[in-house]
């Protein structure tokens, strides 16, 4: 296991030792100083604690979604939803335990670590062990993350992710991809913190369909966002639902 570089001190329980190795400036990429805040000697990028989580957030959101996703009971009632919206979504031709199943089976091969980027509650990261960290945009679902799963959560954006090229082992993206204002910069992003042979998990909700705002492509579309941003991907259809498998090349 990696040790932190002199420069990133540990002011909270929550970034233990692995995770602080592989921090870095979400606008610039390089690499941060860490003590009551986050700093980027490079371009001078500050990042605060926002409560137990430091806040990398770089990136821009859907306005509405901004707004839903930080109400606090929007968060609270999530597991709930989430729990039954893949059989729902899928027209019960998968459960949400075969989907944590399949998120396992395809990822903890890598060995790790291990980024759930649009954690929400926590479900995915907890899914994937001790060497997993969650990032969300939102406090009020981290919040819930961290009551219920505990473990550590960074406030950060996927299309700007606050880590080190070749950071991980597996990436892993839920729902989170129908959010995303920027998809195919998420796509580049989830593959630049991946190391050679790295994968990547996603679920997502395929077109065509009421998007409601939403990023919903079809699957010809989706793989080939994938494959321009460098992965080997392959795609499961389960009702509007799809489950991606891809791999770094």
């Amino acid at each position: 296991m990696e040790n932190p570089p002199p420069s990133l001190a540990n002011p909270s329980p929550m970034l233990p030792p692995w995770l602080l190795s592989r921090l870095a400036c979400p606008r610039c990429q390089r690499p941060l100083e860490l003590k009551q805040q986050a700093f980027c000697p490079s371009c001078g990028g500050r990042y605060p604690f926002r409560g137990p989580f430091l806040d990398l957030r770089a990136g821009r959101e859907r306005p509405l979604l901004w707004g839903v996703n930080r109400l606090p009971w929007v968060a609270f009632l999530y597991d709930h939803w989430r729990q039954r919206s893949t059989t729902l979504l899928s027209r019960g031709s998968l459960s949400f335990g075969e989907e944590l199943t399949l998120l396992r089976s395809w990822l903890l091969p890598t060995g790790g670590p291990f980024l759930d980027v649009g954690t929400g509650t926590g479900v995915y990261r907890e899914a994937l062990g001790e060497e997993a960290v969650g990032l969300d945009p939102s406090p009020a679902f981290l919040g819930v993350a961290h009551r219920r799963r505990p473990g550590p959560y960074l406030l950060g954006h996927g299309e700007a992710l606050p880590f080190r090229e070749g950071a991980f082992g597996g990436v892993a993206i839920g729902p989170t991809w129908n959010e995303f204002q920027d998809p195919r910069r998420a796509a580049g992003e989830a593959r630049r913190v991946l190391g050679r042979g790295g994968r990547l998990f996603g679920m997502l909700l395929l077109g065509p369909g009421l998007s409601g705002g939403l990023w919903r492509p079809s699957p010809r579309d989706l793989l080939n966002v994938l494959q321009e941003k460098g992965f080997h991907a392959r795609l499961e259809i389960h009702g509007t639902l799809g489950l991606l498998l891809a791999e770094a090349s």
